[in-house]
């Protein structure tokens, strides 16, 4: 990094200020979630320059065997100077501290090579996008057996 910022765990953060990070980013907004999110979340882990929210990432956890890395985000005026890396360490050296066994995260496959040199080992996992992804778009003879396999 060019600069040095502090990384804060549980800073007391707005769901706008996310919310601005979101769009600053390219996702969508999700606007109104984030006060219920960070409520919810285990811990996350943010980065300010001044008042401006530069990055961040959110943990989902049950506070012994796993935790989810969710939302890694750097504002696009300071990527690549190594906040992302440094955001996921510290995230990781403090879940590590807390006990916790199994630290995960879902990333787009052109991400592979930033996850692996973070230090995570690549598998290959599934996911459900409730929201992109339908049931009636299954071939019919699938749905009984994925709604079996649900319950």
């Amino acid at each position: 990094m060019n600069k040095s910022y502090p990384i804060v765990r549980q800073a007391s953060l707005l769901g706008i200020q996310i919310e601005e990070l979101r769009t600053a980013v390219g996702w969508e907004r999700m606007s109104g979630m984030y006060d219920q999110i960070l409520a919810q979340s285990y811990t996350h882990f943010s980065v300010m320059d001044q008042a401006r929210l530069i990055g961040f990432v959110n943990v989902i956890s049950d506070g012994i065997g796993d935790a989810l890395l969710v939302d890694l985000m750097v504002h696009p005026d300071y990527q690549h100077q190594g906040l992302g890396k440094a955001l996921l360490i510290q995230a990781s050296n403090d879940l590590r501290a807390d006990g916790i066994q199994l630290i995960q995260v879902v990333f787009e496959p052109e991400l592979e090579a930033f996850y692996r040199e973070c230090g995570f080992h690549i598998v290959k996992a599934g996911i459900i996008d409730n929201k992109e992804w339908k049931l009636n778009k299954l071939p019919s003879n699938l749905v009984p057996k994925l709604i079996l396999r649900l319950r």
